[in-house]
């Protein structure tokens, strides 16, 4: 047998309701949701939508963090992070296209992530209740600190000590290096003889070239290492006395204002500094290289370039395919 008792509440009204319950002698109470209470408990029930988990998984970790698994998107969000710079440093060191393979990594990636996220949400009941990061204000939170501070800040670390892509408007290493080319530098290896380096120039530079004002890059193949002694002339490059042979460069009439090649064709026997580098450019008619900047010293040595990553015809506006993962020799 039950008794209805109420209690007023600040002299609003009815704000509760407590049923009374006399079970084996004792009286039991149980207390009834006011409406109020009711509309915050059924605010607080949202079931999670599968598809919508799926699409907010474009930004990793985020369709598991609306799916209920905050630990999981943030440990799957580490995974792709740590798996796709792994796959670019792997990229740059296999010498062979097969090696693009490894730049599905990312993509590949994301889908096993975005459907991870499918199937988490959908297993979810029905009657989920919110936890405390299932708020929208959370979400863009969170997608805002990702785009403008964790990724690149991740892409800077990654772009320094791993890879970096660089886009060239320039023929200085034509035929090795296309303009319009976009290439990668590797970050872990020091270049040696014969490799082609980039060469990074700051602020500080006193250079009176327009293309360096302000900091700029320059690729240059390293022909001459410290204690070396090195020549141009009209009959080829001379390293120590003996005539280097040279299937790459590139030597062609000036056809254009800004040549370089009268200036160039003649560089006197000098012996390479410590810690500094005597670079070419392959093509040894608009190249800037040694010939005009001098030694190059060992600190402006940025990474050794190691492929196209990919090359657009500008004049026919097409992807030149056969350039895509080519390793540069």
């Amino acid at each position: 047998m039950g008794t209805h008792c109420y209690e007023p509440w600040h002299g609003i009204g009815l704000a509760r309701e407590t049923i009374l319950y006399i079970v084996k002698g004792k009286i039991v109470s149980e207390h009834i949701l006011s409406p109020v209470q009711a509309a915050n408990t059924e605010d607080e029930i949202k079931p999670r939508k599968p598809v919508l988990a799926l699409l907010l998984s474009l930004c990793p970790g985020l369709g598991h963090h609306y799916a209920g698994y905050l630990g999981r998107g943030i440990f799957f969000y580490i995974m792709l992070v740590t798996t796709s710079w792994a796959a670019a440093a792997a990229f740059m060191f296999v010498d062979s296209r097969v090696s693009i393979i490894f730049l599905a990594t990312p993509f590949v990636g994301i889908a096993l992530i975005a459907l991870d996220a499918y199937r988490v949400a959908k297993n979810q009941p029905a009657d989920y209740r919110r936890q405390w990061f299932n708020r929208g204000w959370i979400y863009a939170a969170v997608f805002l600190t990702l785009i403008v501070t964790i990724n690149p800040l991740m892409d800077k670390i990654a772009g320094s000590h791993i890879v970096r892509a660089y886009l060239i408007t320039s023929p200085g290493m034509d035929p090795t290096i296309l303009s319009h080319d976009v290439i990668l530098v590797n970050k872990m290896v020091f270049p040696k003889k014969q490799d082609i380096a980039l060469i990074e120039f700051g602020d500080d530079d006193q250079r009176q070239l327009t293309n360096l004002k302000g900091g700029g890059q320059l690729l240059g193949r390293i022909i001459g290492v410290q204690g070396d002694s090195v020549e141009v002339n009209a009959t080829g490059v001379y390293v120590n006395g003996k005539l280097l042979d040279e299937p790459y460069a590139n030597f062609v009439e000036p056809t254009r204002t800004g040549a370089l090649y009268d200036e160039t064709s003649h560089f006197e026997a000098t012996q390479v500094p410590t810690d500094a580098y005597f670079v070419l450019a392959d093509n040894r008619t608009y190249g800037f290289d040694s010939r005009i900047l001098g030694f190059i010293p060992k600190e402006k040595i940025g990474g050794k370039v190691t492929k196209v990553f990919w090359s657009w015809n500008l004049d026919e506006d097409h992807f030149k395919w056969e350039r895509t993962a080519m390793s540069l020799k």
